[in-house]
């Protein structure tokens, strides 16, 4: 929708400046606010429409909506009242264009269609007003122009009622782009953690700011919450790390400190003890007694759940070879009793066989035909997810984490805790056959994917561990199996029936979301609108208690 109504925008002001070139005005016009907001208006609704959602789109959308705002303002109970010509300025030319329609309609867009930048832009189109008021004063009181609104005049005004006016334009403009950046008050007093999966990143990487990984290029998930109330965040982990370091990252975002990967699991990992320091910037400045709820794509998953039991029981290797006052107080463990929920989207929670089928001898994958635009796309994919050795074991990486033998491993570590509330989302992207095989649907899978996705849809084996993979396990979603993505293997559980009433200390295992491994992203190039799944989610995770 904000892309429409911003075309709309970009068309409307196209007609609009048409008139004034035609007449030989465009360049002349500049020295009008009028001429300046429209003009940007133009360059932020083609951003917009071009770029999608971006954070400088944002930005840039606030300082030009506040512009339109103005216009409109100072036109309609400054220029009309003193002028008289309400036809002139508001319903002819491009008066109508300038002043009425594009100014209402874009306020419109932004306010109920985009994502709005943060509070801490809302300066910006007040010190743009300013400066052009002072440019416009001084241009005055040197007789280069004259006006062109009265309240520039300095010589016929007097510096002090000049002064007076400016201060005026500055807390009038200032008002109004606190106006509409406004969000809606919290909903909750829950606090939502959102933790990427493999190759992911979050709010501490540079590139979030240009495509969320939350959001992707349909629009950051994270602000879209914070606008409506819901107080959301996005951490930043290891790309390629395993869930123990990764655990351990999130802990150091969450409480504010530096990364401490255990004395123990450092020495036998092989890598340093200590990372990177986030002492004064914590993800969550209230993380110790706010009610917290983790919720984590793809490996996030696995992050999220072994974070949660370090967080409560703490490391016994840790504890045992570590001095008390040398030892993280997240290795201590009691912590995490303001711990809500645990959610898993697309999360290979019981691994997956896009890892295991590659070592499985007894599968031919010579005998399935694969497009050779299936093979281009899947090189990209594993450039992109592979981990760059640095001297640290195999094992303290995802990769090794999500074959399955290791992640059944994982998964005995972890306790399902009685006082939090669980919930996996699987997803799923193939179709099943005439003959009754299941394939990939191309319409909703990303190119990525299409390779491992035709693997997976045809797999069947036995684990080096002796766990039996079914046809069960051949519906996924290109990365992960459908069937891994809901619970833990022998952990309680059932299916989620809507208006049911939920209970904490045992996994809803919710209706599989129709979509690849990337859906719940928002996509990539298979564009998906889940924002009304996270605002769902996080209502349902907000009646918890």
């Amino acid at each position: 929708m904000a892309r429409i109504l911003n075309l709309i925008i970009v068309i409307l002001e196209f007609i609009s400046y048409s008139k004034s070139i035609k007449d030989r005005q465009f360049l002349k016009g500049f020295v009008f606010y009028t001429q300046i907001s429209n003009f940007l208006t133009l360059i932020s609704s083609l951003a917009l429409v071009i770029f999608g959602q971006r954070y400088y789109v944002e930005v840039l959308r606030l300082m030009t909506v506040t512009m339109m705002c103005m216009t409109f303002f100072v036109t309609t109970f400054i220029l009309v009242p003193m002028s008289g010509k309400v036809k002139e300025l508001l319903f002819s030319g491009a008066g109508l264009y300038h002043h009425l329609i594009i100014p209402i309609l874009t306020t419109v867009s932004y306010i109920f269609a985009e994502e709005r930048a943060s509070y801490g832009w809302i300066i910006l189109p007040a010190l743009f007003t300013l400066v052009y008021g002072l440019v416009m004063v001084h241009l005055n009181a040197i007789e280069k122009v004259d006006g062109p609104y009265p309240f520039f005049k300095v010589k016929t005004l007097g510096i002090r009622n000049t002064v007076i006016c400016l201060a005026a334009l500055f807390a009038v403009v200032s008002i109004i782009s606190a106006a509409v950046s406004y969000r809606s008050p919290l909903q909750t007093d829950v606090k939502y953690v959102f933790v990427h999966g493999l190759s992911g990143w979050g709010s501490y990487d540079a590139r979030n700011e240009f495509i969320p990984y939350w959001g992707l290029t349909s629009g950051n998930i994270i602000r879209y919450l914070n606008n409506l109330g819901y107080e959301s965040y996005a951490a930043s982990v290891d790309p390629t790390g395993s869930a123990w370091d990764r655990a351990c990252e999130l802990y150091a975002q969450l409480s504010g400190t530096r990364v401490d990967y255990g004395a123990a699991h450092s020495k036998a990992a092989g890598h340093e003890r200590f990372g990177e320091d986030f002492t004064g910037r914590a993800l969550v400045k209230d993380f110790g007694t706010s009610r917290v709820a983790l919720i984590g794509h793809s490996f996030g998953g696995a992050t999220i759940r072994l974070f949660s039991e370090i967080l409560k029981n703490g490391s016994y290797k840790e504890r045992s070879c570590t001095d008390e006052a040398d030892l993280s107080p997240f290795f201590k463990g009691g912590n995490g009793d303001n711990l809500l929920s645990i959610v898993t989207l697309a999360a290979p929670t019981n691994g997956t066989t896009a890892y295991d089928l590659y070592e499985d001898e007894d599968f031919d994958r010579s005998a399935i035909y694969i497009p050779d635009e299936y093979e281009k796309n899947s090189d990209a994919v594993s450039k992109g997810t592979k981990a760059v050795p640095d001297g640290r074991q195999s094992y303290d990486y995802a990769s090794f984490d999500m074959h399955i033998d290791n992640a059944l491993a994982l998964n005995e570590r972890i306790t399902t805790f009685e006082d939090v509330y669980y919930f996996a989302y699987p997803c799923y992207s193939t179709i099943q056959n005439a003959d009754g095989s299941i394939s990939p649907d191309p319409e909703i899978t990303e190119n990525l994917f299409l390779k491992s996705a035709t693997y997976m849809s045809c797999y069947t084996g036995t684990t080096k561990g002796g766990f039996t993979i079914d046809e069960s396990w051949q519906p996924n979603d290109g990365l992960v199996n459908t069937i891994s993505a809901g619970a833990p293997i022998g952990a309680p559980s059932t299916e989620y029936v809507k208006g049911t009433t939920i209970i904490p200390g045992q996994w809803y295992i919710m209706p599989a979301y129709h979509g690849d491994h990337m859906s719940l992203q928002g996509g990539l190039t298979k564009r998906t609108n889940v924002k009304p799944f996270y605002l769902e989610l996080v209502k349902l995770i907000a009646q918890c208690r």
